[in-house]
């Protein structure tokens, strides 16, 4: 078990407000209800780009960069990289799911 990972995790939640924490809850048992992933909407992916470009103002580093360098393992485990990460993965998975398919 990646104990570290968890803590961080842990920490993140915690520091949510209410609303988040409910927000998460619901998520979270949607998806267990079901194995597609829930589709967020417009309002979610505008808050998860304004979440991003935050971070890339802070770290002055685009989000498909730093998520490149820190799956490389070439940045350190701070826990703001940790958050950085996960709502680039849900951002990256929208966008996915909202591609047209090809065929």
């Amino acid at each position: 078990m990646n104990t570290k990972l968890v803590e961080c995790i842990a920490q993140i939640i915690l520091s949510l407000s209410e609303e988040e924490r409910q927000l998460l809850e619901t998520k979270i048992t949607s998806a267990g209800s079901s194995l597609k992933v829930p589709q967020l909407t417009q309002q979610d992916i505008l808050d998860l780009e304004h979440r991003l470009k935050t971070f890339e103002a802070q770290y002055n580093m685009s989000s498909s960069s730093f998520y490149q360098q820190f799956k490389a393992g070439k940045l350190e485990d701070a826990i703001d990289f940790f958050e950085w990460s996960v709502f680039y993965e849900m951002w990256d998975n929208t966008q996915k799911q909202l591609a047209p398919t090809q065929s």
